[in-house]
């Protein structure tokens, strides 16, 4: 029988990503923290198609999905490693692609001690894998990234210098916890990873943990509550402000890696007195942001 996917197309015109989206698996446990951690993680999947084919065989992105993780069942392996051998896998199948794509998101519950009481809650993270592979000559090379995305909260430095303005006349006004509105924040950091290289995903969390006004957890009791508000307000912050603490974090953690290092970060600010968000973005390698910093 013809195959379909093989005939010329109407238009000659090569697709730089076809794939599927949004493919669950049940992967048992990813490494976090130095633990293993159980996840339900989602994969999208993708390659190139050069303009002579039709469609690309589309079974073969679910089967490969499905092998690699039956290969790595009931492991800890990390989200990016498993990224990356499907993105060779993908090449392997696809002999008439030059290039594939593979990213996965999966959620995490980790424990997290209050600060203050030291309880402990447990918290949701969302752990995230990406990976490239391409031929070169007559080999297949790959990339990957690790990344992490966790939620905080910032208060707002605009509201509160206004509010302290109208409360000028008070005394030791600038010891006071003035109010301001606070958001929920959720920042991520996707960092490339050199051939070489391994990061542990919980590094990411506390860069962006502490870039952030205060952490944020699932379990306070009533002095928890207070002591976070007031560790808030008296360290005020924009999206903006979050999103340079956390390039700033980057370099400092990860100074030792290749200049040429890439990573991506953003904040997504959860506007409490809007009816809109507010987005910040940044993308570039260690090295010009290096150029940046204050020096130690």
């Amino acid at each position: 029988m013809e195959d379909i996917h093989e005939k010329k197309p109407s238009f000659s015109i090569p697709l730089q990503y076809v794939g599927v989206k949004g493919v669950k698996m049940p992967v048992a446990f990813v490494k976090f923290g130095g633990k293993p951690h159980y996840t339900l993680p989602v994969f999208d999947a993708y390659i190139n198609l050069p303009s002579t084919m039709k469609g690309i065989h589309a079974s073969r992105h679910y089967e490969v999905i499905a092998e690699t993780i039956s290969h790595f069942a009931m492991k800890a392996g990390k989200l990016e490693d498993i990224c990356e051998s499907m993105a060779i896998r993908l090449l392997e199948k696809h002999t008439y692609a030059s290039q594939s794509y593979v990213r996965a998101k999966g959620e995490i519950v980790f424990e997290s001690k209050v600060e203050g009481s030291g309880l402990i809650s447990f918290e949701p993270c969302i752990l995230i894998g990406r990976a490239w592979a391409f031929r070169k000559g007559g080999s297949i090379e790959s990339r990957k990234a690790v990344g992490a995305s966790v939620k905080g909260m910032t208060a707002c430095p605009c509201a509160l210098e206004y509010v302290r303005e109208k409360v000028r006349s008070l005394s030791d006004v600038e010891n006071l916890p003035l109010a301001t509105h606070v958001q929920r924040v959720t920042g991520t950091i996707i960092l490339e990873l050199p051939k070489g290289y391994d990061v542990d995903a919980i590094k990411l969390v506390k860069i962006i943990q502490s870039s952030m006004s205060s952490p944020t957890y699932g379990l306070l009791k009533r002095s928890d509550e207070g002591e976070m508000i007031c560790r808030a307000v008296s360290n005020p912050k924009f999206a903006e402000d979050v999103i340079r603490s956390m390039v700033k974090g980057i370099i400092e953690e990860f100074k030792e890696y290749p200049d040429w290092t890439t990573f991506e970060c953003y904040v997504r600010s959860e506007e409490s007195i809007h009816k809109h968000d507010l987005v910040a973005k940044q993308k570039g390698s260690i090295g010009e942001f290096k150029l940046g910093l204050p020096p130690a």
